[in-house]
């Protein structure tokens, strides 16, 4: 059984509990514990506290991509676990920017603060491919563009890099999803899935091949997608069978709603403080 407590996302509907645009999740997996993301600030260990959660064990700190909506609270984590390994791609510390398409003004969205933290011996960097952290448990990143209406030519301003001097679409190749193997099969955990929800379970499908996946706890990054790009990944979640689904921050509002109408009881929605168990 993998136990999941939310402590950032973007909603909240419990009194005393925060939200912020961001995401943290607890995931406790038999004897360890795993800090998957920060949020972009303290919120995260408020919402730990409220709901009474241990914080002097923590094996690892996992971040999923190098956002200040998902790294930010990195300076904070001190309090929590001072010691423990921080997995997180190399690319992640890339300078990452996005420009408003109003305004074509930049704004960066990189990890913030991060000279604090980055340059510890706790820190893992990973080069990519796919990584064990424990037994059966697993990082990969590097996720290849696959699925046609996913094709990576959609990332022209939206998420931005340095390059040099001058600036190019980031295909976010720091994008790590976390993979546990269990008896009914994979639990996969994905901060934003920037290359598109289904090129990554793809992706989770060609690593481990002929495993079926059990339940999908992700940020899908569909908020700003229109209608057509929504539906068609819900019927590609439908064709793989998937038996919890579980969409958080950036999947949206509405995305979220026509997911939970299309696969009812099999979608949970988890604000912040809610705890559910796989």
């Amino acid at each position: 059984m993998i136990k999941v407590s939310t402590l950032t996302e973007n909603t909240v509907y419990k009194r005393g509990y925060l939200g912020e645009h961001g995401l943290s999740l607890l995931i406790e997996v038999q004897d360890k514990r795993y800090l998957f993301d920060t949020g972009q600030s303290e919120v995260f260990l408020h919402n730990a506290q409220k709901l009474h959660l241990r914080q002097e064990t923590l094996d690892a700190v996992i971040l999923s991509h190098g956002h200040y909506d998902h790294g930010g609270g990195m300076e904070y984590v001190q309090s929590w676990a001072a010691e423990v390994p921080v997995y997180v791609q190399q690319k992640a510390f890339e300078k990452k920017y996005t420009e408003d398409p109003r305004t074509k003004e930049l704004r960066y969205i990189g990890l913030e603060n991060a000279a604090g933290w980055q340059d510890g011996s706790r820190i893992c960097r990973l080069e990519g491919g796919s990584s064990a952290i424990g037994a059966g448990v697993w990082l990969l990143s590097e996720i290849p563009y696959q699925t046609e209406f996913e094709a990576a030519q959609g990332f022209w301003r939206e998420v931005l890099k340095e390059q040099g001097p001058e600036l190019a679409a980031d295909l976010m190749e720091d994008e790590q999803l976390l993979v546990i193997e269990q008896e009914q099969g994979l639990s996969v955990f994905a901060g934003c899935a920037h290359p598109g929800i289904i090129n990554c379970l793809h992706h989770v499908q060609s690593v481990f091949p002929g495993v079926r996946i059990h339940s999908l706890v992700a940020g899908m990054h569909l908020k700003s997608c229109d209608v057509r790009r929504i539906r068609q990944t819900i019927e590609a979640l439908q064709e793989m069978e998937i038996d919890m689904v579980v969409p958080l921050h950036c999947t949206g509002i509405r995305a979220m709603a026509m997911i939970k109408e299309a696969l009812g009881e099999r979608c949970i929605l988890a604000e912040a403080g809610r705890q559910i168990e796989i």
